[in-house]
Protein backbone atom coordinates (compact mmCIF):
# COMPACT_ATOMS: atom_id res chain seq x y z
CA UNK A 1 0.00 0.00 0.00
CA UNK A 2 1.53 3.68 -1.39
CA UNK A 3 0.66 6.48 1.07
CA UNK A 4 1.01 10.17 0.37
CA UNK A 5 1.96 12.79 2.90
CA UNK A 6 -0.71 15.25 3.57
CA UNK A 7 0.98 19.50 2.73
CA UNK A 8 -0.42 22.19 2.98
CA UNK A 9 -2.26 23.57 -0.06
CA UNK A 10 -5.63 25.99 0.63
CA UNK A 11 -6.43 28.28 2.89
CA UNK A 12 -9.02 28.23 5.43
CA UNK A 13 -12.43 29.16 4.82
CA UNK A 14 -15.05 31.11 6.71
CA UNK A 15 -17.81 29.69 7.42
CA UNK A 16 -21.30 31.61 6.01
CA UNK A 17 -22.86 34.40 8.30
CA UNK A 18 -26.47 33.43 8.96
CA UNK A 19 -28.98 36.02 8.62
CA UNK A 20 -31.83 36.15 11.77
CA UNK A 21 -35.25 34.39 11.23
CA UNK A 22 -37.98 36.01 10.61
CA UNK A 23 -40.40 33.77 11.52
CA UNK A 24 -38.88 32.12 15.22
CA UNK A 25 -39.67 33.60 18.46
CA UNK A 26 -36.54 34.04 19.14
CA UNK A 27 -34.83 37.81 17.93
CA UNK A 28 -31.10 36.78 18.57
CA UNK A 29 -28.88 35.44 16.10
CA UNK A 30 -28.00 31.77 15.53
CA UNK A 31 -25.00 30.68 17.21
CA UNK A 32 -22.40 29.35 14.88
CA UNK A 33 -20.17 26.37 15.49
CA UNK A 34 -16.37 27.01 15.22
CA UNK A 35 -15.93 23.38 15.62
CA UNK A 36 -14.84 22.53 12.27
CA UNK A 37 -12.33 25.51 12.07
CA UNK A 38 -10.43 24.58 15.16
CA UNK A 39 -6.72 22.83 14.60
CA UNK A 40 -6.14 19.75 15.80
CA UNK A 41 -3.35 19.29 17.71
CA UNK A 42 -0.51 16.65 16.26
CA UNK A 43 1.49 14.63 18.86
CA UNK A 44 4.93 14.20 17.40
CA UNK A 45 4.64 10.07 17.68
CA UNK A 46 1.55 10.56 15.48
CA UNK A 47 1.63 10.18 11.76
CA UNK A 48 -1.13 11.34 9.02
CA UNK A 49 -0.51 9.52 5.38
CA UNK A 50 -3.80 9.79 2.75
CA UNK A 51 -4.02 6.75 0.88
CA UNK A 52 -4.48 7.48 -2.28
CA UNK A 53 -4.13 4.43 -4.37
CA UNK A 54 -7.35 2.69 -2.01
CA UNK A 55 -9.65 5.83 -2.55
CA UNK A 56 -13.22 4.70 -2.91
CA UNK A 57 -14.28 6.20 -6.21
CA UNK A 58 -18.07 5.65 -5.79
CA UNK A 59 -18.34 6.89 -2.92
CA UNK A 60 -15.83 9.70 -3.78
CA UNK A 61 -13.72 9.01 -0.16
CA UNK A 62 -10.37 8.94 0.34
CA UNK A 63 -8.64 7.29 3.66
CA UNK A 64 -6.42 9.00 6.05
CA UNK A 65 -4.97 6.72 7.58
CA UNK A 66 -3.28 7.83 11.11
CA UNK A 67 -0.65 5.62 12.92
CA UNK A 68 0.82 6.06 16.54
CA UNK A 69 1.86 4.10 19.37
CA UNK A 70 -1.09 2.73 20.08
CA UNK A 71 -1.95 1.44 16.72
CA UNK A 72 -3.25 2.29 13.51
CA UNK A 73 -7.08 3.92 12.46
CA UNK A 74 -8.60 5.35 9.22
CA UNK A 75 -11.15 7.93 8.69
CA UNK A 76 -12.74 8.22 5.14
CA UNK A 77 -12.00 11.82 3.63
CA UNK A 78 -14.74 13.38 1.30
CA UNK A 79 -13.83 14.95 -2.32
CA UNK A 80 -15.02 18.03 -0.66
CA UNK A 81 -12.36 18.13 2.22
CA UNK A 82 -9.13 20.51 2.47
CA UNK A 83 -6.61 18.82 5.43
CA UNK A 84 -3.68 21.55 5.79
CA UNK A 85 -0.68 20.97 7.95
CA UNK A 86 0.78 24.06 9.75
CA UNK A 87 3.07 25.32 11.98
CA UNK A 88 6.03 22.43 11.14
CA UNK A 89 3.35 19.45 10.96
CA UNK A 90 2.05 19.88 14.28
CA UNK A 91 -1.52 21.61 13.63
CA UNK A 92 -4.27 19.94 11.29
CA UNK A 93 -6.52 22.10 9.67
CA UNK A 94 -9.86 21.10 8.67
CA UNK A 95 -10.97 23.23 5.48
CA UNK A 96 -14.25 23.01 2.81
CA UNK A 97 -14.05 23.96 -0.43
CA UNK A 98 -17.14 25.51 -0.49
CA UNK A 99 -19.27 26.47 3.08
CA UNK A 100 -22.40 27.60 1.41
CA UNK A 101 -23.12 24.19 0.49
CA UNK A 102 -25.23 22.68 2.97
CA UNK A 103 -23.63 19.28 3.26
CA UNK A 104 -20.43 20.76 2.96
CA UNK A 105 -21.28 22.98 6.16
CA UNK A 106 -23.33 19.88 8.15
CA UNK A 107 -19.87 17.67 7.63
CA UNK A 108 -17.19 20.16 8.30
CA UNK A 109 -17.22 19.85 12.42
CA UNK A 110 -18.23 16.44 12.22
CA UNK A 111 -14.84 15.57 10.25
CA UNK A 112 -12.72 17.36 12.25
CA UNK A 113 -14.12 15.27 15.07
CA UNK A 114 -13.84 12.06 13.53
CA UNK A 115 -9.98 12.50 12.75
CA UNK A 116 -9.55 14.21 16.57
CA UNK A 117 -10.84 11.29 17.96
CA UNK A 118 -8.42 8.82 15.95
CA UNK A 119 -5.91 11.14 16.89
CA UNK A 120 -6.28 10.77 20.69
CA UNK A 121 -6.98 7.05 20.37
CA UNK A 122 -3.69 6.12 18.76
CA UNK A 123 -1.93 7.73 22.02
CA UNK A 124 -4.16 7.82 24.53
CA UNK A 125 -6.98 5.48 24.05
CA UNK A 126 -10.81 5.68 24.90
CA UNK A 127 -12.21 4.61 27.69
CA UNK A 128 -16.23 4.09 29.06
CA UNK A 129 -16.87 2.59 32.60
CA UNK A 130 -19.93 0.96 33.39
CA UNK A 131 -21.35 0.73 36.65
CA UNK A 132 -24.37 -1.82 37.80
CA UNK A 133 -26.45 -0.37 40.17
CA UNK A 134 -29.29 -2.65 41.58
CA UNK A 135 -29.97 -6.03 43.45
CA UNK A 136 -27.74 -8.17 41.79
CA UNK A 137 -26.72 -6.32 39.00
CA UNK A 138 -23.02 -7.55 37.99
CA UNK A 139 -20.74 -8.37 35.28
CA UNK A 140 -18.05 -10.96 35.28
CA UNK A 141 -15.37 -11.34 32.95
CA UNK A 142 -15.18 -14.64 31.64
CA UNK A 143 -11.72 -17.07 31.77
CA UNK A 144 -11.61 -17.10 28.01
CA UNK A 145 -11.12 -12.88 28.33
CA UNK A 146 -13.41 -12.51 25.13
CA UNK A 147 -17.03 -12.81 26.82
CA UNK A 148 -18.44 -10.44 29.73
CA UNK A 149 -21.36 -12.52 31.48
CA UNK A 150 -23.98 -10.03 32.83
CA UNK A 151 -26.93 -10.48 35.03
CA UNK A 152 -29.46 -7.52 35.50
CA UNK A 153 -32.40 -8.66 37.66
CA UNK A 154 -32.92 -11.31 34.67
CA UNK A 155 -33.18 -15.01 36.04
CA UNK A 156 -30.11 -16.09 33.65
CA UNK A 157 -26.91 -14.32 32.54
CA UNK A 158 -26.42 -12.49 29.25
CA UNK A 159 -23.43 -12.95 27.33
CA UNK A 160 -21.46 -10.27 25.18
CA UNK A 161 -18.89 -10.38 22.94
CA UNK A 162 -16.47 -8.50 23.23
CA UNK A 163 -15.40 -6.68 19.99
CA UNK A 164 -11.81 -6.92 18.47
CA UNK A 165 -9.48 -3.66 19.39
CA UNK A 166 -11.59 -3.63 22.59
CA UNK A 167 -10.40 -5.18 26.05
CA UNK A 168 -12.38 -5.41 29.16
CA UNK A 169 -11.38 -5.33 32.88
CA UNK A 170 -14.01 -6.00 35.62
CA UNK A 171 -11.95 -4.44 38.93
CA UNK A 172 -15.58 -5.27 40.87
CA UNK A 173 -18.96 -7.04 40.28
CA UNK A 174 -20.54 -3.77 39.88
CA UNK A 175 -17.95 -2.10 37.86
CA UNK A 176 -16.85 -3.25 34.46
CA UNK A 177 -13.91 -0.89 32.44
CA UNK A 178 -13.77 -0.89 28.48
CA UNK A 179 -10.85 0.55 26.52
CA UNK A 180 -9.51 0.85 23.43
CA UNK A 181 -8.31 2.77 20.63
CA UNK A 182 -11.44 3.45 18.14
CA UNK A 183 -13.87 5.42 20.31
CA UNK A 184 -16.84 4.64 18.42
CA UNK A 185 -16.04 0.76 18.74
CA UNK A 186 -15.78 1.38 22.80
CA UNK A 187 -18.54 3.82 23.05
CA UNK A 188 -21.14 1.63 20.60
CA UNK A 189 -20.36 -2.15 22.99
CA UNK A 190 -20.95 -0.02 26.02
CA UNK A 191 -23.95 0.85 24.72
CA UNK A 192 -25.38 -2.15 24.04
CA UNK A 193 -24.70 -3.41 27.48
CA UNK A 194 -26.15 -0.25 28.83
CA UNK A 195 -29.51 -0.81 26.52
CA UNK A 196 -30.07 -4.43 28.46
CA UNK A 197 -30.91 -2.23 31.75
CA UNK A 198 -30.89 1.50 31.08
CA UNK A 199 -31.20 3.36 34.08
CA UNK A 200 -34.67 4.13 35.36
CA UNK A 201 -35.87 7.16 37.46
CA UNK A 202 -37.86 5.63 40.23
CA UNK A 203 -35.47 3.02 41.80
CA UNK A 204 -32.16 4.57 40.39
CA UNK A 205 -31.49 1.06 38.85
CA UNK A 206 -29.59 0.31 35.71
CA UNK A 207 -26.36 0.28 33.92
CA UNK A 208 -25.07 3.52 34.14
CA UNK A 209 -22.08 4.73 31.39
CA UNK A 210 -19.28 6.56 32.33
CA UNK A 211 -20.98 9.92 34.89
CA UNK A 212 -24.29 9.65 33.34
CA UNK A 213 -26.98 10.55 36.04
CA UNK A 214 -30.56 10.62 35.87
CA UNK A 215 -33.21 12.93 37.34
CA UNK A 216 -35.27 10.55 40.03
CA UNK A 217 -39.20 10.49 39.56
CA UNK A 218 -41.77 10.30 42.53
CA UNK A 219 -42.83 6.79 42.77
CA UNK A 220 -46.69 6.57 41.14
CA UNK A 221 -49.92 6.79 43.96
CA UNK A 222 -52.68 4.40 43.11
Amino acid sequence: MTSTRIFSSTAATCLRKRTLNPRGFCSSAYALSHVGSSPIFIPDNVSLMLDLHNKDEERDMTPLIITGPKGKLKVDIPSFARLDLVDNGKKLEVNVVDSEVKIQRQMWGTLRSLINNQVTGVTEGHIAILQFVGTGYRAELLPSGRQISVKVGQTGTTLFDIPEGVTALSPQPTRLVLEGIDKQAVKQFAANIRKLRPPEPYKGKGVFVNNETIKMKDKKVK
